[in-house]
């Protein structure tokens, strides 16, 4: 299950957007990996179709989150792993489940309800994600009206 929703905001609204609707419904959530800090001192990413990659115009991110339930309610274990892969303003988030690994058992695979409930907070946040959280640009320009 590779299930996608795609998200009408840049990649860094997606993450905290997603973060912040995970947060509230008590999982603990973990930022991994983001591109933009790795980015620094590479141009890596080669797939990506973004013209500018690796240069300062370059608008792509990519984020790796990783959601933790509560042990005590039966959803401990491992995590549900979250990437978010933008290019401008959009954002596409997917719950990657674990595939081909050498030990295939519980400890390796998400709890099926963990899961479930993870989807649901992306849903929500892929609806409130431009309304709760600015775009940079939306920022910035209203720094410049106030100033």
């Amino acid at each position: 299950m590779n299930e996608s929703i795609l998200y009408d905001c840049n990649g860094e609204t997606a993450a905290q957007a997603a973060t912040e609707a995970l947060t509230r419904r008590g999982f603990r959530v973990v930022r991994s990996f983001d591109l933009r800090s790795a980015l620094a001192p590479l141009a890596a990413h080669a797939d990506c179709e973004c013209p500018h990659h690796g240069t300062a115009q370059c608008t792509c991110q990519f984020v790796v989150l990783l959601v933790y339930g509560d042990p005590s309610a039966g959803s401990g274990g491992a995590p549900v792993v979250i990437t978010a892969h933008s290019r401008d303003a959009q954002a596409q988030v997917q719950i990657v489940c674990p595939t081909g690994m050498l030990r295939d058992d519980a400890n390796s695979r998400p709890d099926a309800r963990l899961v479930e409930q993870v989807m649901a907070a992306l849903f929500e946040a892929a609806l409130t994600a431009p309304a709760v959280l600015p775009s940079p640009a939306e920022v910035s320009a209203d720094a410049h009206q106030e100033a």
